[in-house]
C-alpha cells in the first residue's frame, strides 16, 4: 500500500503533474530543455521533478549523446496503466498552453533529432 501512495503523493505536485500529463498524451520521448521550456521552468527544476517521477517508476529516461530523454513506459502493472489513463482524461484545455509550447520546441530540434538547446529569444511569441 506504501507503493501507490508514494506514487500518488509524486504525482500530486502539480508540476509533477503537469510534466506527466505532457508526457502521457504526447506520447514520445522528449528532453528535459524541451520539457522545461513546456511548462515554462528552469531546466534544474523540471529535471529534478522528472527525476522523482522517475524513482516512482512513472517514466523512464533514455540518455542520448549528452542529453537525457523522457518517456512513459509499456507497463503490464494496473494500477499504473490505469493512472496513464486517467491523467490521460484530463481536459486538453488544462494543458493546452504547454503542448503547444512542446510541440514549437521539439520543432527547433536538429535533423539528427538532437536537442537544440539555444533557440531564438521569441520563440513562444509565435504561439500566442
Amino acid at each position: 500500500m506504501r507503493k501507490y501512495a508514494d506514487i500518488l503523493k509524486v504525482i500530486g505536485d502539480l508540476k509533477r503533474l503537469k510534466l506527466y500529463t505532457l508526457l502521457a498524451k504526447c506520447g514520445d520521448k522528449y528532453y528535459v530543455c524541451e520539457l522545461a521550456d513546456a511548462v515554462e521552468d528552469t531546466h534544474y527544476n523540471t529535471s529534478r521533478h522528472l527525476n522523482e517521477l522517475r524513482k516512482a517508476g512513472l517514466v523512464e529516461e533514455q540518455k542520448v549523446g549528452r542529453g537525457v530523454m523522457y518517456f512513459i513506459p509499456q507497463t503490464e502493472e494496473p494500477f499504473i496503466r490505469i493512472l496513464v489513463e486517467l491523467v490521460k482524461s484530463i481536459p486538453d484545455d488544462s494543458v493546452r498552453r504547454e503542448m503547444e509550447l512542446l510541440k514549437k520546441r521539439v520543432s527547433f530540434r536538429g535533423k539528427d533529432q538532437r536537442c537544440v538547446s539555444k533557440i531564438y529569444p521569441n520563440w513562444k511569441q509565435e504561439i500566442e
